[in-house]
Formats: C-alpha cells, structure tokens, sequence
C-alpha cells in the first residue's frame, strides 16, 4: 500500500523492472476475461450476452478511474497513485474469485479496472527515476508492456483453464499477479518528494467526465448485444457526448482542471490521441480475429483449423506476445534513432502488411503465425513511441494528464473494436451454424484500414520536427499550459 516503507534510492534498472511487470500485470488483467467468459455464463447460469457484462465492467471502471489518477499523479507524484492502482486491481481480483453472483463479479471487475491507470502512473515515476540517454529506451520498454500483457492475459487463461475447469481460478492468478505487482513497486520504487503541493482534484468535474464517459462506453461494449440503431443505444450515445461537450464547458472556466481541454487541443496531442485508439482497436482485432479463426472447425465453415483454447492461445496469440516484447527490446533505440514520429509510421506499415496477408492469406499455420507476429511488432512499437512523444509534446506538469488521456482514448478503441468483432460475426452467422469466412477477411481488412490510419496520421498529423526536450513545444506555446 502507499504507506510502504521503500529503499531511499534505487538503481534504475530496478525501477525499470518494477514498472514493466506492473505494465505487464496490468495488461494481462485487462485481457484474462475474455477466454473464459463462456465458462462465467455456465457456472454462474446467465446468458452468454449478460456474461459479457464481465468486459464492460472492467471498461466502466477504467474511464471512471484513469483521469482521476492522472491529475494525482501530476500533483503528487505517481509512486503512491501507481500503488493505489495496483492495490484496487488485487482487491477486485479477491472479490471477483470469491463472488457468488454476477452482481458481485461485476463490482470486482469494475475494481480492476483500475488496471487502466497503471500504465500512465508507470510513464509518472519513470520520468523521475530514469534520465538522459536512457530515457527513450526504458520508455519503449514500458510502453511494450502493454502489448505483452495484453497478448498474455488470454495465454495464461487459456493455460490454467486446461488444468481448473473452474473460471475463479482466473481471478485467484490475478489476485497474485497484483499483490506481487505491489511488493515490487514498494520495495524496488523510492518514494520522492511530492511534486506539487498545491491545487486539488476537481472532483465536480471527475464526476461529470465519468458520467460522460460511461454513457459513451456502455453503448459501445454492448452495442453488438442491444442493437446499434436501438433507441438505447443512440440515447445513451446523445446524452454521454451531451455531458462530455458539458464537462468541456466547465474545465475551460477552472483555474486547475481535471483535464485540461487547451492541452487536449494542442495539435500533436490530439494526434497522439487519435493514433492511441486506432492502436487500441488493433490489439482487439488482431487478438478476437486470430481466435476466431483458428478455433473454427474446417469442417464446419470450410476454414480455420479447430484448435482448442489451449493451442490457440500458445501457438497462435503467444508468439504475438512475444514478438511485442522482443520489438520493445529494440523499440527505444528505433524512437531515439528516427525519432517517435517515424517509428510510428513504420508501425503502421508493418500494421498493414500483416492484416493485409491475414485478410488474403490464412489457410497455414504459418501464414497466421507470421501475420500475426507482424501485428505483434507494431503493437510494441506504437506503444514505445507514443509516451515518448507525449512527454515531448506535454509540459512537464501535465505529463500524468496527458498519458491518462490517451490511455482512455486507447480503452474507448478497444472497446469499439471488441463491439465491431462481435457485430461482424453475428452479421455473418447463419443460424445454429459457424461464422461465414467473410467476417474474418472482413475484420481483418478493418484492421488493415485501421494501420494505414496510423501510417497516415503520424506522417501527416504529427509535426516533423520533434522537440529534443521534454515540453519544447509548450515554451512558444503557454496557453498550453494554463488548462
């Protein structure tokens, strides 16, 4: 917990090590669900779509969360938010592994979705414990976490369901994985002196963005389930962008916003934003397509391979995973190289090359494996190279902000991709039979479309000179930094 005694220093590479499985844990709890919400909906006897309540829980508790922590940590420092977050993730995984009922399973999700602030909080501390030439690297490291927990979450699921048939022991890994998490933290992180003593949390307007933002992402993670043309839907869709353009209103008038919209607006910030959730719903498409697909019985739809859980999640999604850790490797040097912009324009076109072949070509295993670790590339090197640019194009005091910001933009892409999947698959599944090989050159043609935006955006949105300092830009532009 925060009030843990930590060593006065510490060497940077230890702290590196704390942040990247706090990153990694984070990122595999966001995506563990997935695989076994079959098993939720039987054991917990609710309908497969009531099941998928799992998923948005953790989505609802992250936008609720994430700018909260953010504004902490610019003003506190992110140590103590960073253990806070963790410590909520292991509480929801107790609750979620002890629940009865659905109802108590979805008040331990919403619980981890603190899960969403870690990795902004870890990009806080690592700005005050690593610096000079190392600062790119160790940020690319990082960054690639997300991408390798991500690809994880549903491996290991995959890997203990073989051995427990019962869902909760998801939940007690989870509850390990965070403790662990914590003890790192504590022990490896120092704790510093506060950064900003003055100002506050405008809770008022936490309270309205939240509201804003939960309306927003019930309709997408359940869209699929309501139907997109219900009235449900597009009320809930009016009346979350309503109070967002009302929370917009009100932050401009604060002396010391929750989010600053001037920040939001600053071109490169907005870009970054952008690119954020078409990476977001990158992950999901790759990571729902590849499994879908090869899970599929030949002899049911004609194609895929009829694997199991188990080789899907080893052959098929790990070497995902892998190849996102092995491109973090060597991502930082990339970014410090050809700089943040470029490294993200090569992501995309790695992107596009692999979801191109998996649209065209996934007949082979090796097809799908190579596709897929294509993909698995430009994940690590999106998310190695945007919390570079962030704190380059942020000032210093709103780096917390800024990061919490496009996290959120990077859950709402996932949270549209997730819906678009599910839509897709339903659109072309005839009754009481497989998905047509439609949906799946559909889905990934979508993830093409989606990289080429990337591509595009960081040639042609981001500015082509890069600050060499953090927050350069910010000196010629203060209206940046009054919020």
């Amino acid at each position: 917990m925060p009030g843990c005694k930590s060593f006065p220093t510490a060497r940077p590479s230890r702290v590196l090590f704390a942040l990247c499985f706090a990153g990694t844990s984070a990122g595999a709890v966001q995506s563990v669900v997935v695989p076994v919400l079959p098993d939720i909906a039987e054991q917990l006897h609710v309908s497969a779509s009531t099941a998928s309540w799992a998923v948005t829980a953790g989505l609802l508790g992250a936008v609720v969360m994430v700018p909260v922590f953010g504004r902490l940590a610019d003003l506190r420092g992110g140590r103590g938010g960073l253990l806070w977050s963790l410590a909520l993730l292991t509480l929801g995984s107790v609750l979620s592994a002890l629940a009865p009922s659905l109802a108590l399973l979805l008040v331990g999700r919403t619980l981890q979705g603190a899960a969403g602030a870690v990795f902004p909080l870890t990009i806080t501390v690592l700005l005050r414990e690593v610096t000079g030439g190392r600062l790119p690297s160790a940020m690319a490291l990082v960054g690639a976490t997300l991408g390798v927990g991500g690809g994880l979450g549903p491996v290991l699921s995959g890997l203990l369901g073989q051995y427990v048939a019962d869902y909760r022991a998801v939940f007690v890994l989870c509850t390990a994985i965070g403790a662990l998490s914590m003890l790192c933290v504590a022990l490896l992180v120092p704790r510093r002196p506060v950064v900003h003593t003055t100002g506050g949390v405008d809770l008022a307007g936490a309270t309205l963005l939240a509201t804003g933002l939960v309306l927003v992402m019930l309709p997408l993670s359940q869209g699929s389930n309501w139907g997109w043309a219900s009235p449900t839907v597009l009320g809930l869709l009016v009346s979350g962008v309503t109070v967002v353009w009302l929370f917009v209103r009100m932050e401009r008038s604060r002396s010391e916003p929750l989010v600053s919209i001037a920040l939001m607006r600053h071109r490169p910030i907005m870009v970054l934003n952008l690119l954020s959730a078409a990476v977001g719903a990158v992950m999901f498409l790759v990571l729902l397509g590849v499994n879908q697909l090869v899970r599929t019985s030949p002899d049911a739809a004609g194609y895929g391979f009829g694997v199991t859980s188990l080789t899907a999640a080893v052959v098929y999604l790990l070497p995902i995973s892998a190849a996102s850790l092995v491109a973090g490797l060597v991502g930082g040097r990339l970014v410090a190289r050809f700089g943040g912009r470029a490294t993200l324009a090569i992501a995309g076109v790695l992107g596009t090359g692999g979801f191109t072949s998996l649209a065209l070509a996934h007949d082979r295993a090796y097809e799908v494996i190579t596709a897929g670790v294509a993909v698995g590339v430009m994940l690590s090197l999106a998310y190695a190279a945007t919390p570079t640019l962030l704190t380059r194009f942020a000032p210093a005091s709103q780096t917390g902000m800024a990061n919490s910001a496009n996290a959120l933009t990077r859950w709402i892409g996932g949270a549209a991709a997730s819906s678009f999947v599910a839509t897709v698959l339903a659109s072309y599944t005839p009754a009481g039979g497989a998905p047509q090989e439609t949906a799946i050159v559909v889905i990934f043609a979508v993830g093409a479309l989606v990289s080429v935006t990337v591509a595009s955006l960081a040639r042609l949105g981001l500015p082509g000179h890069e600050p060499d300092t953090v927050g350069e830009f910010q000196e010629s532009e203060p209206s940046v930094t009054h919020g």
